[in-house]
This record gives structure tokens, C-alpha cells and sequence, in this order.
């Protein structure tokens, strides 16, 4: 075999399902193989296309995205996805076309050191350049993918490799063995757990992506809340890794987190930290935050994330899942509902209120919202798990807000590295990753724009996916922050040139309609959903909605800021 065909024999022996990409010059070889082997590839309209859907493809599973691409520009259209797998520890393989070995360095045509580029923002990454390395650089690269902590490896393959007898190493016993899985500490700390918990009066715990991404850690963290108690709250890259609609779910932390959340984080005096990285979206300044005194126990796969940014009392390094299933082995019978009766009856009041707000929110009178819009489709939704996605901006919170999600991997978004543009791609990658769930798409009008193009490929798969474009004609989370800390200075904000997504929509062949009032949506909303396949529904909302709560730059979780009476 050639490279080509020893990289398509490769992804096969991984029961690879979809691979995502676009062909180019240096790669052709490896797409003749993919032709000739019958290969599942899906062709997107843009490499970054391809990154974000095979991002959505592993979010949505836990299996392994893999994207492909040729050198130069089409390796460089990468980088953004690739970036935004590392920052959100989603495993994706990128397989990368080259020039000639010859050639490396002498500014070829379509030559780029692609190495060098995603060095800060990958695992690891390999340029081949004996034929022999081949295998073993795949066999690795896929292993490293999902050991540890997840998150994106490159293999960048020269045309001279691709088309050069694969001689040699040919097996993946072949592997090089650079890496180890970190090593668990749970038992050694188990009893100072204890300890803590039962020394508190105002625990709260916050899971993150990381519980999300453990295979069965949602269902200990489930077992573990019933016989606590403990109250919860999740990050954003955490939403669903507890259901919703349990009541011990007390919502979203961070800058735009509910009020009881934030209260809670302000107030309490243990946190039980797993699987979160205590970024800046959450606790704001670290400097601040570690001035308050209160117990923090992290649990993080990574060791790196421990004490980087607040400094823990008991610091774990272990998998969600492991640490839940140990914590549960010796757990202390405790009566929880006597000993933080009066702190959970406090936050539940907060949540009640909170709920009745958004009740409020939901009133048809007040026109076609984007809270209005979210929650009727979260309502229509109930009860049948579907995954939902978004793209970047204020339709991204508002989803968060008020679009329950009922299961892990169930809520896909680009929360690290923030990226327009990774709906559309994102959404059909977890489409094509579960064909048997309904997919749901809130995108911004702005961020939809730049990715516009993988129309084509939801047309050529006919997903079930329902998106809905949430149109302010504005960027809508820039704008806000020049209203609320720039005095309405609105600079390069305003789309006001907006294209009618409906003709654009049915240009692809697919089917849609703009709605501008609650009656239409909801009129709308029902043939979406009484069909199979996909369905657009350009959203026409009120333009000066803002994302509340919010925590201004600087403050603490208990100084946020929203427009109604506090009770």
C-alpha cells in the first residue's frame, strides 16, 4: 500500500463512521484512496466547515472527529476549529496534506508550517517524513486524542509520503509510547472530602465540561446530589451533565449565570469543584476571588488546571467519573436536609423567583424575543432529549438561559474559544452523529453569515436539524457591552444590511420562512417541527433585548446586574 491507502486502512480499523473535509492539490492521492475504498467522507464547503463538524460530531458522541484537509490554505482553515477542540477538550484527528519533503521550507506553492502554527493549541503534532513513521504517528496521534484529557492532534503527511510505498512498520504494535495517563488520587483524599462536607454549612458543587465528557459520570454526579443534597450548579460547557429539570439543579454560574447560582458562589463556604477550570467567565478576576475565605476542593483530569487560577485545599487529579464512583464507595450517612435546610430553602427562593421572572419574560405581549423564541422551542422540545447547538453571541446565553437540556453531550456550543460561525457546521456534524435526535440550532444573524456556505452540505444530507437565525441586525454581545460600558458608543455593531437568509435558504433547495410576531412564530414553530428534515426559520426579534443577569468586568458573582426589582 501506498501512504494514501495506508491512512484510509487506518481510519477504517477505527471503525471511523464519517470523516469531514476538502480536497486539494497535495492530497488527492488520499482522496483517490477514500474513492476507491468507499470511504464514509462527507464533503463540507469550507475546511473550518469540516473542523466544526467534526467537533460537533465528537461532542455529540465521544467518539473521535476526524477532519481533512490539504497544505497550506486548506490546513491553515483549520486552525480556528482546531483551536476551538483544544480549549473545549473535544478529541479530533486532523489529517493535513503537505508539500513534498523536498520542498519543506523552500515557500513551495501552497506551503505553510502548519506545524508550527497549532503547536499552542494541540495535544501534540506530527509531520511525517520517514514512510515507515507513518503508522505509528497515526497510531498515537489517535490514542492521545482521548487519553487524559480529550483534545485535537494533528498528522501532517507530505504528498511524497502519500504516494510512497508504506514499507516497514505496518502494525500499531508499532506505536511509540511518549505518553502516560495521569494517575488517580481519589482514595488518598476521600476521607478529607468527607471531612469538608460534613464540616459546612453552605457547600455548593460546580461541574464543568469535564463531567460532560466522562463516560458515566453524569450518572454518579446524579446519585451523588440524591444522597447529599448538596446543591448544584454547572458552567456553561456543563449544561446537561445534570438534568434541568431536577430540582437540585440550581443553573448556570458565571458571567451571565442565574442569580441563585451566583448568590451561592458568593456565599457559600465550600466549593466542590469537578471537572471546570475556574476560568474568567465564572469567578471573574482570580486575584479577587482568592481573597474570600472558603474551603475548594477541585477534581480535574488535568493537573495543569489544579491551582492555576484559584488555589484549591484539596486538589484531585482524576476523571469525573472515577472521582464520583469512589466519593459514593464510603459516603457517610448525613442528614443533609437538616443541616443545610435553611441554605438550600435560601437559593431554591432565589431560583422561584428567578423562574418567575423569565415566566414574565415569556409574555407574547412583549413581541418576538429572544427569550421568548428559545423557551418556546425548549417547551415544544420537552420530554424527547434532542441535542441542541449554538453559535456564539447573545442567542448563545439566551439558549443557555432558557433552553432546558435533559441529558450529557445533549448541548454543544464553542465556549472556550468563543467562535462565530460554529453553529451551522457543529449542529450537522452532531446531526450526522445521531440521526435517530432531532438537532436544534439558535444562531445569531451575524455569526450564521460566516459560515453560511454549509447550507449546501445540510441540503445534501437532509438532517434533521431545525435552525433558527435570531435576527437584531446587530452584533448583538459587542453592542451590548458598548451600551453598558462604553456609553452607547455602537462602533462596526450594526448589520443593517442583512440578506434575505430565506431566498438564500431556498437557493440550497431547502425549506424556511421569516416570522416577525409570537403568532407567526408559533405558527411556524409547528410545521418545523411536524417534519422530517431540515427546516430554517429566520426570526425577526426585538433589537434591543439584552443578556441578563451580567456581571461587569472586574465584579464578583453576588454584583450582578439585571433590570428588574430584586424580592
Amino acid at each position: 500500500m501506498n501512504g494514501a491507502q495506508t491512512i484510509v486502512k487506518f481510519l477504517q480499523s477505527k471503525n471511523v463512521e464519517h470523516a469531514f473535509g476538502y480536497p486539494g492539490g497535495p492530497v488527492i492521492v488520499l482522496y483517490d484512496a477514500i474513492y476507491e475504498a468507499g470511504f464514509p467522507h462527507i464533503l463540507t464547503r469550507h475546511e473550518q466547515g469540516a473542523a466544526h463538524a467534526a467537533e460537533g460530531y465528537a461532542k455529540a458522541t465521544g467518539k473521535v472527529g476526524v477532519m481533512i484537509a490539504t497544505s497550506g490554505p486548506g490546513s491553515t482553515n483549520l486552525v480556528t476549529g482546531i483551536a476551538d477542540a483544544y480549549l473545549d477538550s473535544v478529541p479530533v484527528l486532523a489529517i493535513t496534506g503537505a508539500v513534498a519533503r523536498n520542498s519543506i521550507g523552500s515557500d513551495a506553492f501552497q506551503e505553510a508550517d502548519i506545524n508550527g502554527i497549532v503547536q499552542p493549541i494541540t495535544k501534540y503534532n506530527y509531520l511525517v517524513m520517514k514512510p515507515e513513521d507513518l503508522l505509528p504517528s497515526l497510531e498515537e496521534a489517535w490514542n492521545l486524542t482521548t487519553e487524559g484529557r480529550p483534545g485535537p492532534v494533528l498528522v501532517n503527511v507530505p504528498k511524497d509520503i502519500l504516494t510512497s510505498e508504506i514499507v516497514g512498520c505496518t502494525t500499531s504494535e508499532c506505536g511509540y509510547i511518549r505518553h502516560r495517563p495521569a494517575k488517580t488520587r481519589t482514595d488518598t483524599h476521600r476521607e478529607d472530602v468527607y471531612d469538608a462536607l460534613l464540616k459546612s454549612s453552605r457547600p455548593l458543587m460546580i461541574v464543568g465540561g469535564g463531567v460532560v465528557i466522562s463516560e458515566g459520570a453524569s450518572g454518579y454526579l446524579k446519585t451523588f446530589i440524591d444522597k447529599t443534597g448538596i446543591p448544584c450548579a454547572c458552567t456553561l460547557m456543563g449544561k446537561g451533565a445534570l438534568d434541568e429539570y431536577d430540582p437540585k439543579n440550581i443553573g448556570l454560574v458565571g458571567m451571565h449565570g442565574s442569580p441563585q447560582a451566583n448568590i451561592a458562589l458568593g456565599k457559600c463556604d465550600l466549593i466542590l469543584a469537578v471537572g471546570m477550570r475556574f476560568s474568567d467567565r465564572v469567578i471573574g478576576d482570580p486575584v479577587n476571588y482568592n481573597k474570600k475565605q472558603r474551603t475548594i476542593i477541585h477534581v480535574d483530569l488535568d493537573s495543569a488546571e489544579l491551582g492555576k487560577l484559584v488555589k484549591p485545599t484539596i486538589a484531585i487529579e482524576d476523571d469525573a467519573a472515577e472521582f464520583f464512583k469512589q466519593i459514593l464507595e464510603g459516603l457517610p450517612e448525613t442528614d443533609s436536609s437538616v443541616r443545610w435546610k435553611e441554605w438550600f430553602e435560601d437559593l431554591s427562593h432565589r431560583k422561584d423567583r428567578y423562574d418567575t421572572i423569565k415566566e414574565e419574560m415569556y409574555d407574547p405581549d412583549n413581541g418576538l424575543t429572544p427569550q421568548y423564541a428559545v423557551h418556546a422551542v425548549s417547551k415544544a422540545c420537552k420530554g424527547s432529549d434532542p441535542i441542541l447547538v449554538t453559535d456564539v453571541g447573545q442567542h448563545q446565553i439566551f439558549a443557555a438561559q432558557h433552553f432546558k437540556v435533559e441529558s450529557p453531550r445533549s448541548f454543544i456550543t464553542s465556549g472556550g474559544l468563543g467562535t462565530m460561525g460554529f453553529g451551522l457546521p457543529a449542529a450537522i456534524g452532531a446531526a450526522v452523529s445521531s440521526p435517530d435526535r432531532r438537532v436544534i440550532l439558535f444562531a445569531g444573524d451575524g455569526g450564521f453569515q460566516m459560515t453560511i456556505q454549509e447550507l449546501g452540505l445540510l441540503s445534501k444530507l437532509q438532517c434533521d436539524l431545525k435552525v433558527f437565525i435570531l435576527d437584531n441586525a446587530a452584533l448583538g454581545m459587542v453592542k451590548q457591552w458598548q451600551e453598558l460600558f462604553f456609553n452607547k458608543r455602537y462602533s462596526q455593531t450594526t448589520m443593517d444590511n442583512n440578506p434575505d437568509f430565506i431566498k438564500i435558504v431556498e437557493a440550497y433547495g431547502l425549506n424556511g420562512e421569516r416570522v416577525r410576531s409570537t403568532e407567526e412564530f408559533d405558527e411556524a414553530l409547528n410545521r418545523a417541527m411536524s417534519e422530517k428534515g431540515p427546516y430554517i426559520l429566520h426570526c425577526m426579534i426585538e433589537g434591543n433585548e439584552n443578556v441578563y443577569p451580567i456581571i461587569p468586568p472586574g465584579k464578583q458573582n453576588d454584583e450582578m446586574v439585571y433590570p428588574w426589582e430584586d424580592k
